[in-house]
């Protein structure tokens, strides 16, 4: 049976450097017959700007945020996945405020019992996978930005997987013609499926 793939890409510049590399990886993907599903969370409407702790969905035994817009579905699609790929370039070490966004409201899909101190979810069999750029070098941003996905996936019990792309500058096009990338870019879509 082919793996589900949801790959949120949280770029702002919808042919930049990020949905790039991003594209080649869906591609490697794709290529091992992973079933994916590419969101372009950067043009999803949001009510708020992120999560505002008003804790309907912990208030609720659906693991779904209660905000209705066009996060809660795609949030809501998460559980099904096999692989879930968030593709974000560094903006002032961390993550793209688009990508910022989405994760802060992923909280819907853990339900915390602060009476009995812990939390249960149904994303252990999640496979977390982050493919992150950088105009810099990989230390200090891009290395922060991988830090939080692999704290976010070790906190639900799974793994995450990298591919970092520093020196990826947004004023020219030249990671485009970067074969060696593309190719990496690729296998690692392959590695995910």
């Amino acid at each position: 049976m082919a793996k589900k793939m949801m790959v949120l890409c949280g770029s702002p510049r919808k042919n930049g450097n990020t949905n790039t590399v991003a594209g080649w990886v869906v591609e490697g993907a794709k290529e091992a017959g992973a079933d994916v599903e590419v969101i372009d969370v950067a043009r999803l409407k949001s009510k708020n700007n992120g999560c505002v702790a008003c804790m309907g969905c912990q208030k609720s035994d659906k693991y779904e945020c209660v905000v209705d817009d066009d996060i809660k579905p795609v949030i809501s699609r998460i559980p099904s996945m096999d692989v879930l790929v968030f593709a974000t370039p560094t903006y002032f070490f961390g993550p793209s405020a688009q990508t910022k966004l989405l994760m802060d409201r992923m909280y819907s899909l853990i339900k915390i019992d602060p009476v009995k101190g812990c939390y249960e979810h149904n994303l252990s069999h999640l496979k977390f996978a982050l493919v992150c750029t950088g105009g810099g070098d990989i230390n200090p941003g891009i290395s922060l930005v991988e830090q939080t996905f692999k704290t976010v996936a070790g906190f639900i019990g799974s793994e995450c997987s990298s591919l970092l792309v520093p020196n990826a500058s947004m004023y020219s096009d030249e990671i485009k013609q970067n074969a060696g990338l593309r190719e990496k870019a690729i296998a690692f879509g392959r590695s995910l499926a």
